[in-house]
């Protein structure tokens, strides 16, 4: 009984090299500027070899954000949304920090796949696929609310992470809690309070 092409032991090798490879090129170097001929002669591999495994780089970098955003996604299917916004925003924030420079690059990175969506797409449809209609809005008022959410969520942890990260994650964490359910209202700027 042969093994399929997957379960091959230099299969798995061969694509483990190209991951390994492409990792640390994209730790030198721009996206954009990664060949698959770079790629394949640091990596001792033919081209041909590369194609048993990716048709493209893009497919190669969609391949790898999607195995880096999986616990996300877990998540994501493990929560309800908005009970646990909490949780969900928590988990965000400790998912992202603890990633490595390398990993987060390679999240940001844009391919060309037409077919393929950038991370935070991903997450998108993954909580429109499960929260298609909140029960008392329509389907375009819900994702609206996911949108807002997860719009929110990425950008307040961006501005966090291009200003070093002055704050400790302990105090963020909260803060962004309150301002995601609340706005300003819930940063006290308003002179309301939050419910």
């Amino acid at each position: 009984m042969s093994s399929t092409p997957k379960q091959d032991l230099r299969f798995i090798k061969n694509e483990n090299l190209i991951q390994k490879t492409f990792r640390e090129m994209i730790s030198e170097t721009e996206y954009s500027r990664i060949t698959i001929k770079e790629l394949t002669e640091r990596a001792q591999i033919n081209r041909k070899t590369f194609y048993l495994h990716y048709s493209s780089l893009d497919h190669l970098l969609t391949e790898l954000q999607f195995k880096l955003m999986e616990p996300t996604l877990r998540m994501i299917s493990e929560t309800v949304f908005p009970d646990d916004v909490e949780k969900i925003i928590q988990h965000s924030f400790q998912f992202m920090a603890a990633l490595d420079p390398v990993d987060k690059k390679i999240l940001s990175a844009k391919g060309n796949v037409t077919d393929s969506s950038s991370p935070a797409d991903l997450i998108r449809k993954h909580f429109f696929a499960k929260y298609d209609c909140f029960p008392q809005y329509n389907r375009f008022e819900s994702k609206l609310i996911i949108t807002y959410f997860s719009v929110c969520l990425g950008v307040i942890y961006r501005q966090w992470e291009v200003d070093g990260q002055r704050i400790p994650i302990e105090e963020m964490i909260p803060l962004a809690t309150r301002l995601i359910l609340h706005g300003l209202d819930g940063a006290g700027l308003t002179g309301r309070t939050a419910d």
